[in-house]
């Protein structure tokens, strides 16, 4: 059915969201947020769409090599990498699109929105929203989500953004999880001693969605969570 989120058990282990959607991605601190995110945006490089992965968090350089252990070397050169990370060390960016600064909130929504202005029908990624709090007030964040997101809806860009769980005042959360058009939740269970990581849709705005728990791994495959 069109109106479900799909999750694909092939090969490609590709994951299907509905066009435009602007997601967030929560989970707590250490889980593999990132990678996940990293492994859609390469399985939508694969089929020869645009990608934009704008971090705060791991420098360009592990993003991509992130990016060609999912989608090989060639297509992995397209993905669009924001450097929001050289500007915290004080050190001059060499990559072509970089924050000058997380304080401005401004001026990194300017930066996004010229890097998204021919990315219609494309994929953003922005890892995170919680590093952006600790250099603006959570929510002078909140706002700069809601008006980038709405962007890049307006372009139907499917927008992927990450959040650290526990770390946050709830209210600014919910609110977060108010304004967007969906939640991807990422927890940790030990099953018979093994950590799992497992990752859930718990919900899109205005589509039915399968919310079963997916067993996830940076280089595995999904395979659906069953405790027993």
């Amino acid at each position: 059915m069109s109106d479900l989120i799909q999750v694909s058990f092939t090969p490609a282990n590709t994951l299907e969201f509905p066009r435009g959607s602007q997601l967030l991605l929560i989970g707590p601190p250490g889980t593999v947020k990132a990678a996940f995110a990293i492994r859609y945006l390469s399985s939508r490089l694969k089929q020869k769409e645009i990608g934009i992965y704008a971090t705060t968090v791991w420098t360009p350089k592990q993003v991509r090599e992130a990016a060609i252990r999912f989608c090989g070397k060639v297509r992995a050169k397209t993905l669009r990498v924001v450097d929001g990370v050289s500007c915290v060390t004080s050190q001059a960016s060499e990559e072509p699109i970089a924050f000058q600064s997380l304080f401005n909130l401004n001026l990194i929504s300017l930066t996004l929105l010229q890097t998204m202005s021919d990315l219609e029908n494309g994929h953003l990624c922005i890892d995170s929203l919680s590093t952006l709090m600790i250099y603006a007030e959570p929510t002078a964040v909140l706002k700069f989500f809601q008006v980038l997101s709405a962007r890049a809806k307006d372009h139907k860009i499917t927008g992927i953004y990450l959040l650290e769980e526990g770390v946050h005042d709830p209210e600014i959360v919910a609110a977060l999880r108010f304004s967007a058009d969906g939640v991807i939740e990422v927890r940790e269970v030990e099953v018979k001693g093994a950590l799992h990581h497992l990752i859930r849709l718990a919900y899109v705005r205005g589509h039915r969605v399968n919310n079963r728990s997916l067993l996830f791994s940076e280089n595995g495959p999904y395979q659906e969570f069953n405790k027993e």
